[in-house]
């Protein structure tokens, strides 16, 4: 912390706390037999123009690509790639994505 008190933001991009029920959908692994992409679904944590961070019972791998939908947020499905995923309790993770559009 800098004198006074206060911690400097070190990121780049505002984030704003929205908590909204949100899914996601990543793409079927190359050289399985799976022929659809696995779904799940989340809460959001926090949102910027670059990415987001959500709680999820999965973890997720850093570097997978993602598809992310909440109809509270946008009309259109996001893409991004996972940046990381830290496990909070035994059925919780909270995962950070970078938007790829």
């Amino acid at each position: 912390m800098a004198s006074g008190g206060i911690a400097h933001e070190r990121r780049r991009h505002k984030r704003d706390l929205t908590t909204v029920p949100m899914s996601y959908s990543l793409p079927a692994s190359k050289g399985t037999k799976a022929q659809k992409s696995e779904a799940a679904n989340g809460i959001t944590l926090n949102i910027s123009g670059r990415g987001i961070c959500f709680y999820t019972q999965i973890c997720l791998e850093k570097g997978m690509p993602v598809n992310i939908t909440s109809r509270a947020l946008w009309e259109q499905p996001r893409h991004g790639t996972v940046q990381w995923c830290r496990k909070i309790t035994e059925e919780l993770y909270r995962v950070g994505v970078s938007f790829a559009d």
